[in-house]
């Protein structure tokens, strides 16, 4: 809690652009998951950003993470293709941009920048 993040939130929360447990519903071309699937098909993805908050505004989208890992990579290469997802839901949304990417690991005790 005496992070720097920490201290960015607690500012966004004044400010109420703090936001946390966000549900959202995005609709995909199908093709994308894989090339096997026509385009004209869709597929729906649905999820829960943990928090994101707005900062000089743009987003700051931060993800928590309790996987048991050695490394920041591990956690890069198994939940790129979902902060990825994160991105582009909170993007057609908010119209706003998301200007950072955070990974926060519970086992390491550190943020990971994607």
């Amino acid at each position: 809690m005496q992070s720097s993040l920490a201290r960015r939130m607690s500012v966004a929360a004044g400010g109420g652009k703090l936001f946390k447990e966000q549900p959202f519903v995005l609709g995909i071309d199908a093709s994308r998951l894989s090339e096997e699937f026509p385009d004209e098909e869709k597929v729906l993805i649905q999820g829960i950003i943990d928090v994101y908050f707005i900062e000089d505004g743009k987003i700051v989208l931060l993800d928590y993470k309790t996987d048991a890992v050695k490394t920041g990579e591990e956690l890069k290469k198994r939940y790129q293709t979902q902060i990825d997802y994160y991105t582009e839901a909170l993007e057609k949304i908010t119209g706003l941009k998301v200007k950072e990417k955070i990974l926060y690991s519970f086992a390491l005790g550190e943020e990971i920048a994607l």
